[in-house]
């Protein structure tokens, strides 16, 4: 049966990088595909030239009235296209966008990417996602859940009522698409690699008095950043066009700016750095270790699972630039083959445990029961 499948996401960057693969293989299997989310133009036309339908639905605010007027416009969209089955992915679709689909009756599959703060935070937006959850979630068909920590803490606060859950391994990993690469740009310089957006709690400010550290021991080491200045979070969490322009001037980072392709930049890095406090399932830890690089990342959620520690890569403490800075330095003074070795072991168990193949049969399996 031949579907209107709408997936709703807070930005077109997830659909042209992390999920086109899903997308493409919905396409091929005859189902119509659009996406009500938000981007640039360019990006937008990106995805269209995909062949999927695209609706700019703008993104939601904390202000009532705003969120008010996207709801509108979601219900709306949905019902223009006679949506047949929804797919939700991060915190405001899976709020605003599944009362929407409760509202209208429109079958939905819920992506829990990741909490962040959600628990943790007193920030009255957050306590309100709180209290929504209970019931925006109540009518899902089915919610997938990247990591068990995060379906435990929506078990134990009420989040889940009889609805079917189900652990997928993140986005998974295009393994083929992410293959290993020789080291590409000047040999005689250590890169670390940051890859994400520019917030607080993606460990930014962290990877940056790291970099301030280890420079004073190594002069030849570079520290690179590619990813977008992102204002959709609370203010509290995001970083400043002149924060990002005084680390640049200071040359403690080589900022390269937003990319889609990542794949250059982590075949021409010694190791990929993230220090994010929480996560569902690290893409970008993923993504270099399919190509085997080794990974320094926090021993948290969503990145403790890729990354084994002293076999694949290095964890550090969360939130502790000092101890971000001593992992750097280990994996600077570890010999090259030693490096070489962790980053086979990390693609040998990215493929293991991560193949995207696993995610996309679990899509399919869910819109055939959902559907009929």
């Amino acid at each position: 049966m031949k579907l209107n499948i709408v997936i709703l996401e807070n930005n077109i960057i997830s659909t042209l990088t992390v999920r086109s693969k899903l997308t493409q293989v919905l396409m091929e299997q005859g189902h119509t595909v659009t996406v009500l989310t938000t981007g640039t133009s360019q990006q937008l036309q990106a995805a269209e030239k995909m062949g999927l339908q695209v609706i700019d639905v703008k993104s939601s605010s904390q202000n009532p009235f705003h969120i008010f007027r996207y709801m509108l416009r979601l219900k709306k969209a949905m019902k223009d296209l006679k949506a047949d089955i929804c797919l939700t992915f991060t915190i405001r679709p899976a709020i605003w966008g599944n009362l929407v689909t409760r509202w209208l009756g429109i079958p939905t599959i819920t992506n829990i990417t990741g909490i962040g703060p959600l628990f943790a935070s007193n920030n009255i937006a957050y306590k309100i996602a709180r209290s929504l959850y209970r019931f925006s979630l109540k009518k899902t068909a089915r919610i997938f859940f990247q990591n068990t920590d995060d379906r435990d803490l929506f078990l134990k606060h009420g989040f889940l009522h009889h609805q079917s859950t189900q652990l997928i391994p993140g986005s998974g990993i295009d393994y083929v698409h992410f293959s290993p690469a020789e080291k590409v740009f000047d040999k005689e310089v250590f890169v670390f690699l940051y890859i994400g957006r520019l917030l607080k709690d993606k460990g930014i400010v962290e990877f940056v008095e790291a970099a301030r550290i280890v420079r004073k021991q190594h002069q030849h080491v570079l520290f690179r950043v590619i990813g977008p200045l992102w204002t959709q979070n609370l203010k509290g969490n995001t970083i400043t066009a002149e924060q990002l322009e005084a680390w640049v001037d200071e040359g403690v980072i080589n900022y390269v700016g937003e990319i889609l392709d990542v794949r250059s930049y982590i075949a021409s890095s010694d190791t990929v750095v993230l220090p994010s406090y929480r996560e569902g399932t690290s893409n970008v830890l993923l993504e270099a270790s399919s190509m085997e690089r080794p990974c320094i990342t926090c021993d948290t959620t969503g990145c403790r699972e890729i990354v084994e520690d002293g076999v694949t890569g290095y964890l550090c403490k969360v939130a502790d630039a000092e101890d971000l800075a001593d992992k750097m330095l280990r994996i600077i003074e570890l010999p090259q083959e030693n490096r070489i070795d962790m980053g086979k072991k990390a693609r040998q168990k990215v493929i293991r445990e991560y193949d995207k193949k696993l995610v996309i049969d679990a899509y399919l399996h869910s819109i055939n029961e959902a559907s009929v």
